[in-house]
This record gives C-alpha cells, structure tokens and sequence, in this order.
C-alpha cells in the first residue's frame, strides 16, 4: 500500500529521530507543542502521521497502536479472572501458575495489606476453580 503523506502538524519545534529496526535505518519525528504549563513533546506516527504518545515496533515496523492493529489482553480474553489472579500472583512476587505457591510476606508490606491481597487471590482463585469444575464436569457429561 503506497504511503500517504502524512499532515503537517503546527508545533513548536521539530526533531528527528534515526532508529535501526532489523538492520534498517528509520526516521521517526519529534513533535513538542505548548502546553498550559510549557511543552509536550509527541511522536509523529511514520504509516498515519497522527502525533502520538507512544510508538511501537511490530514485525519490524514501527507504528502507533491503530496502524500496527495493536490490541490489548483483556479484549481477546473472557476470562478475566485469570488475567486478575496473575495480576496478583506478580504484585505478590509469586509465580503465575495457579497451583504454585504463595510467597512470603514482602518485608516492605504492611501485614493488612498482604492479608487483604491473599484475601483476593483465594477469592479470585476460588471463581477460577469453580469456572474449571464446572467445565470438567460439561465435558464429562458430553462423553
């Protein structure tokens, strides 16, 4: 697809940024316009020449979110639960897995903050055993 040149931004200064993406030279554009409080500097996405806060390199190309038709995690998962239990498992300085053990206290946590985070994970881990209980038990009677 023939690029389109992209619109020109009115900004206060302009930079240029040379990165090498798998051996190739890209230019990306720096934008900075004024602010209430001074400036904000954006990149200029180099496929839709949108300014934007953050840029990311895909398959060897570098493009804004829409571009590149990035998306995030919790959009293609219907379980959320599971995305919130490894959320917490991290925070804790765990494992992911469901079955690997909880860690120790963190030496810098209160003792009620690390009891009210254990609290959620056996409750979130709780509605995740359930969801697979009942899963096992369909696919039983499905046979």
């Amino acid at each position: 697809m023939p690029r389109v040149a992209p619109p020109p931004h009115r900004g206060l200064a302009r930079e240029e940024v040379r990165v090498v993406v798998d051996g190739a030279e890209q230019v990306i554009e720096i934008v900075r316009q004024d602010r209430v409080r001074g400036q904000m500097a954006y990149w200029q996405c180099p496929t839709c020449g949108e300014l934007r806060w953050h840029l990311y390199i895909h398959n060897g190309e570098i493009g804004c979110r829409v571009c590149l038709g990035l998306s995030y995690a919790c959009k293609h998962t219907r379980n959320t639960a599971a995305i919130r239990a490894r959320k917490l498992r991290r925070r804790l300085g765990g494992l992911p897995g469901l079955l690997s053990p909880i860690p120790p206290r963190p030496r810098h946590w209160r003792r009620d903050y690390y009891v009210r985070t254990i609290t959620e994970l056996v409750a979130v881990e709780a509605t995740l055993a359930a969801r697979l209980r009942a899963m096992v038990g369909w696919r039983r009677k499905r046979a």
